[in-house]
């Protein structure tokens, strides 16, 4: 094992053995890495604050050569604690949907500053009470390229081509519907839903959040974005599951929801 330096966010703790915890963490050198804090759950330790779920911390670890093997801890020290995620059960939920997608995914054991600094934004901006719904939505959106996913927000998904104007976008298919290949039965969708979309698209997950925010189209996004990451990437966890139990997820309620909102300002 090598002794190295790292900057970590936790994103999971597990007691081991009596006095022992494994911790998981996103970090800026490795990507996802786990090792085994010794002595961590003893009222001595002085690794202790640096440990808990979403805080980031420095770590000197003894890493271990291959990849997904358990390292070792050597220090920990606590940068930011971000404790008050813990203070609201909403929020609460925000932050563990985000560290279950990659707790999950095995793609997420290569370093990726990008991954790494929107994972840190998206947890201290939660911590701090800063639109923290949609940082949630934002990162699960941006997200969606390091498993392969994708919605068609350039062009008409049914005839793969550009339009000036686009009539909806397809909740089951996740891609835009230009004038000539919507069907007569099928209702339109408010431009601004259409364009906020768009606008999603053409950002990043940082400069996306110095535009107003409707939480309306929010909410629906988030419910496909949920429904695309269990159906099409196949994760599934606790967290999401949680949320889904809110009343306006309920498949009757959000369909009603989504049919007020979605055709109110159509065109």
């Amino acid at each position: 094992m090598s002794e190295v330096k790292i900057r970590g966010i936790v994103l999971d703790s597990l007691n081991y053995e009596e006095n022992d915890k494994i911790i998981t963490v996103y970090s800026d050198e490795f990507g996802k890495l786990s090792f085994i804090a010794l002595g961590a759950n003893k009222a001595s330790s002085k690794n202790n604050y640096s440990l808990n779920v979403f805080s980031e911390s420095d770590f000197e670890i003894f890493k271990s050569r291959k990849t997904q093997s358990i390292s070792k801890l050597k220090t920990g020290i606590l940068v930011r604690n971000n404790f008050k995620i813990a203070k609201s059960y909403n929020n609460y939920l925000f932050a563990s949907i985000i560290s279950s997608v990659i707790l999950q995914e095995e793609l997420f054991y290569n370093k990726d500053f990008k991954l790494f600094d929107m994972l840190r934004e998206a947890i201290k901006n939660i911590n701090d009470e800063v639109n923290p719904f949609s940082n949630m939505v934002w990162f699960l959106f941006y997200s969606l390229k390091n498993f392969g996913g994708y919605w068609e927000l350039n062009k008409c998904y049914r005839c793969n081509k550009a339009s000036k104007i686009y009539r909806k976008f397809d909740l089951q298919h996740y891609g835009l519907v230009c004038p000539n290949c919507i069907n007569e039965n099928e209702e339109e969708h408010d431009y601004e839903f259409i364009k906020y979309l768009q606008r999603m698209d053409n950002n990043t997950f940082f400069t996306i959040q110095k535009f107003p925010i409707n939480v309306s189209f929010e909410i629906i996004i988030s419910k496909l974005l949920f429904s695309y990451y269990l159906n099409e990437i196949g994760i599934y966890s606790y967290p999401m599951n949680e949320i889904l139990k809110k009343e306006v997820y309920k498949d009757d309620t959000f369909w009603e929801y989504t049919h007020k909102v979605l055709t109110k300002n159509s065109i």
